[in-house]
This record gives C-alpha cells, structure tokens and sequence, in this order.
C-alpha cells in the first residue's frame, strides 16, 4: 500500500520498519477525525458519557460522573477525565466528546503494527495495523464518545506485556514488561471495569492449557508485588468515589452493571446465542472477513508461540462474551487487534490459496457488492419522502462506504497500492457527507436551535421522547413527563417552559414495506394537546430520525418565554 508502483510487493523490511507506524497513525487520523463534528451524538450511549463530562465541569467534580443532575454509576472515571481535558481545548462539542476514542484508535494501530513487526514482521505488522483501523466496526468505535477504546488499549498493552514476560529467553529487563502488565491492568479498570484484568487471565488459561500446552514461567509475573499495584491505582479513584456515594458506585457500578448484565439481557440486548458473535463479526471485521479463509490456512502453515497466544487471546475473549447474556458487536473489540495479527500474515502473504478459501473471499466480496446494491435502491426509495431526503443523504453516503471497503480489500489482495488511496479517500468524504445527512436529521439538534433562543432558566420536560441526547444538546436538565395531562400541567406552571412531545413514531422498515402503520396519539392525548396550543402556547414541529430506535419521529415543542 505504500510501494510506488500501483502493483508491487511490501517495501523492505527496513523501509517499512522506519516509516510504517507512522503513516498508520497518519491514516487512523485522517479516518477517524473528519466528520466528527458533524455527526451528531448517537442515542444513547455517546450523550450520557459527553454530558456526564460537562455536568462534571461545571460541578468542579473529579470523582463522580453526573447525568441529567443524577449519580452516573454506569462506566469508571477514566474517559470523563479524558473528554474533560479535550473539552479544556475544542470546547464542549462532538468534536471533543470522541477525540479521545480517536487518539486511542490511532494509538491502538500504532502498538499493533509494532507488536506485529516485532513478533512476526514488519509487513504483517503494517497489514495487521491497517486492517485494524478500516474495519467497520473501527471505523464506527474508533470515533465513537464511549469508553471502549481506551479499555482496548490497556487490554492490547496487557496481553502484550504479558507474552512477552512469558516467552523471554531470560530475565534481563523484565522489570519494565511487568510495570507495563500492572499498569495496564489498572489503568484499564478505571476505563470500563473488571475486563482489563479477566481477558488477559483467561488468554493465559488458553495459552497454557490448551493451545500451547508448554510451562510458562507464573513467578514472573510477581503477583504478590503486581496486585498490591493494581489495586492502589484502581483504589486512588475508587475508595473516594464508594465513600462519596456511599457505596453505590459498587453496588450499581459493578453489581448491576457488570454482573448482572452477564445474568440477564440488558435493554434487549442479546440472549444466550452461540452464535452471535459469529454472526456479527460478518459486519464487524468486513471486509476483512474476506480473508479469514486464508488466516486459518497461513496461521496453521506457521503455527508458534505467537500464533497459539494470539488465538488464545481471541478465544478467550469470544468465549467470555459468548457466556455474558448482554450482547452487542462491540463487546469483543478487544480481540480484534489478535484477531487482525493473524489476518495480518494471510493478507500480506501470496501463497496459492485453497479453492475453499478463494471461494469464500469472493464470496464476501459480492455479498458486499450486494448490500451496495440494496443500500443504493434504500436511497432513492428515501427520497420518495421529502422529509426523509436528510436520510437519502445518509444512505447514499453508506453506499460509498460499503463499495469503497469491498474494493479496499480486492485491492490489498491483488497489490493494488495507488488504488488502495484513492478508495481511502473515497471512504473520508462518504464519512463526511454521513455525518451531513444525519445531522440535518437530528431532533436533537433542531431542538437546541430553538432551546439557545429560550432564557437560561428555561424548565425542559419530555413526554415519549426521551433520548440522552436533548440533555446535551440543550445543556440543561430534563424531566420526563407521563402523560399528555402532566404536559399541559407542566406548561401552566409560572416560568419560562420547553416540553418535547413524540406525536407519532414509524419504523424505518415500515416506510420500505409501503405501510402507514405508526404508533400515533390515541384520541384523548390529542384533545390535551389541542387544548394547550388553543391556550396560545406557541409551539413548533420537528421531524427527524431517531437512531436508538431506528424510527422515524414527528414532534411537537411547546415553548414559554
């Protein structure tokens, strides 16, 4: 990708050792930061962790994140102290809010080429990084304002660590693998809890257990100095944050939100099903998948130390996930730089494939062409609804994106380089026009136009629509209302007043299906409503896409000055 001719091999080893990492960094940046000022905040998560940090400034609080005016007991501190600090540069905008999730991402690359170079080559290295940053579930978390990215890097720099310690000739320098180790392990807890110290034991479970099978060398890992240094980080934090709630954050933070959820299902969030994460990592790793055929011929061919620990990386990862009965694609993140380090050896490699793997190669590349195909028909069917022409946008951006990686991958395959950039490029401008789209779809940030027009002391309350998102958007706290009668209750109340009302809600699937069917307001809500705007209360109409919901919804906003 990087060679001068449009159809060459890798550079030297030399060449790609000096100059690889860095122009990986420079692609992660130049993916992952356009756009991010457009796209506006996607319900829900993304909003509560942006505002949780504004609601902290403004507060003067280090210690204990606050949404809506309330304890936020859901993630540990680390990515609100990194979003405040963006916030201290960029101001408090969308910008900001995923800065820190791209600076991981880009980070992220940057350690997986040098591990890749390191343990293998620099051309593994160099395919494994890219793979990495321009697979569609890094495009979309490596941007995102969560706490996942900077979670994946501690874990990356843990396994990392940890192999090292292991397979060292002698211990010479271990001291410095160790402090990385321990340091990653805490640091990553007060990213998102537990999972930066459970991932890396299982994979060492694996390792030693099943794929491996060889003695490792346990003292090295010292534990009884290691642990002693993780808890002192993770207590740093934690003691005054259980102390200040009075135990909450454990109760709620761990118990609730880490435990429970690998009891129950969370927010319909997956169940006990094998095969999910088989099933996503379809969408996730394309079109990388493509390759995966050829990962298994090429990691079998040169199986070793590295290759049994990457697997025992990745299988331990699917398989806790697999148990937890919360599911969404992006709970295994942390196994796709491993996983990206094996596909690394079969992309960068030229030997004679298999028929079976050929086949399934080409294979994902027409389902890709095929899902360009129905995303370019889903376009102009938007475009069928003026209202919906925000939307068409949004679709016809998508199409880009998904044709530009199907090619992207033909491209790596056939050693196709000045092909490769004009498709990456390709792929920023469809991320940017996205981000257009759906911001001019936005409830949300139609109602902070009409919010920034109201007094500062203006009253904000939500019947039916409550996403996060009106919290950061308007920068103010929100009640939500049950009734159409508490709307008009709320509206008679002395004091300037914002109330968002969902009048009616249709399913995106319900538009391409050519039905009316739509969850509407019954009789008597409507006659409430109809009172109020007969009162004289103003109110205005907004219509737009609610993405946590995948629906399409119309609103009615009262204001008093």
């Amino acid at each position: 990708m990087i060679a001068t001719s449009s159809r060459a091999p890798f550079p030297d080893e030399k060449q790609l050792r000096r100059w690889g990492a860095w122009i990986l960094v420079g692609l992660s940046l130049l993916l992952l930061l356009p756009g991010n000022n457009l796209i506006p905040l996607i319900d829900r998560d993304e909003p509560r962790f942006a505002e949780a940090t504004r609601e902290m400034i403004v507060r003067h609080e280090w210690v204990i994140p606050y949404f809506n005016g309330e304890h936020r007991f859901d993630k540990p501190i680390l990515i609100y102290w990194m979003m405040r600090g963006a916030y201290a540069f960029f101001g408090v905008n969308e910008f900001a809010a995923r800065l820190p999730s791209v600076l991981c991402a880009a980070l992220l690359v940057w350690l997986t080429f040098q591990v890749g170079a390191r343990w293998l080559s620099a051309a593994v290295g160099f395919a494994a990084g890219f793979g990495l940053l321009t697979c569609v579930q890094m495009l979309m978390h490596g941007r995102s304002a969560v706490a996942d990215m900077p979670m994946v890097v501690c874990v990356f720099a843990a396994h990392w660590s940890l192999f090292e310690l292991l397979s060292a000739s002698s211990s010479e320098g271990l001291w410095k693998w160790w402090t990385l180790f321990w340091t990653a392990c805490g640091v990553g807890f007060l990213a998102k809890g537990p999972v930066a110290i459970v991932l890396p034991a299982l994979t060492l479970l694996f390792y030693r257990f099943v794929f491996w099978r060889k003695p490792v060398p346990w003292r090295r890992l010292r534990a009884e100095w290691g642990v002693p240094l993780f808890l002192l980080m993770v207590g740093s934090w934690g003691i005054p944050a259980l102390v200040l709630t009075h135990g909450d954050f454990f109760r709620v933070g761990i118990e609730k939100h880490v435990l429970q959820r690998g009891f129950t299902s969370f927010e319909g969030h997956g169940a006990f099903a094998p095969y999910y994460y088989l099933l996503t990592a379809f969408l996730s790793l394309f079109p990388w998948i493509a390759f995966a055929g050829d990962t298994v011929v090429t990691v079998r061919r040169d199986w070793n130390a590295q290759n049994a620990f990457l697997l025992s990386w990745v299988v331990g990862t699917y398989l806790l996930f697999t148990c937890y009965l919360t599911k969404l694609p992006h709970y295994v993140l942390p196994a796709f730089p491993a996983l990206f380090l094996m596909f690394g050896q079969a992309i960068q490699a030229t030997p004679t494939p298999s028929r079976v793997s050929k086949a399934w190669f080409w294979l994902v590349i027409v389902i890709g062409l095929i899902v360009t195909t129905a995303l370019f028909a889903a376009r102009w069917e938007l475009y069928r609804f003026p209202q919906l022409s925000g939307l068409g946008t949004a679709a016809a951006a998508a199409t880009g994106m998904v044709l530009s990686l199907t090619l992207l991958a033909v491209c790596w395959r056939k050693r196709y380089s000045f092909a490769s950039m004009i498709y990456l490029l390709t792929l920023v401008l469809c991320i940017v026009v996205l981000g257009e789209g759906l911001r001019s779809v936005s409830p949300a940030v139609a109602v902070r136009g009409l919010a920034e027009t109201l007094p500062p002391t203006t009253r904000c309350a939500s019947w039916r629509f409550a996403e996060p998102s009106l919290v950061f958007y308007t920068a103010r706290y929100w009640d939500s209302l049950g009734s159409a009668r508490e709307v008009k209750e709320f509206l008679n109340q002395p004091g300037p007043r914002l109330v968002v009302c969902q009048i009616s809600e249709t399913r995106l699937a319900q538009f391409f299906r050519r039905t009316t069917l739509t969850r509407r307001l019954n009789s008597a809500a409507s006659d409430v409503l109809a009172s109020i705007s007969d009162a004289g209360i103003p109110s205005v109409q907004i219509n737009g896409l609610n993405l946590a919901h995948a629906s399409w919804v119309d609103l009615q906003v009262y204001y008093r000055r």
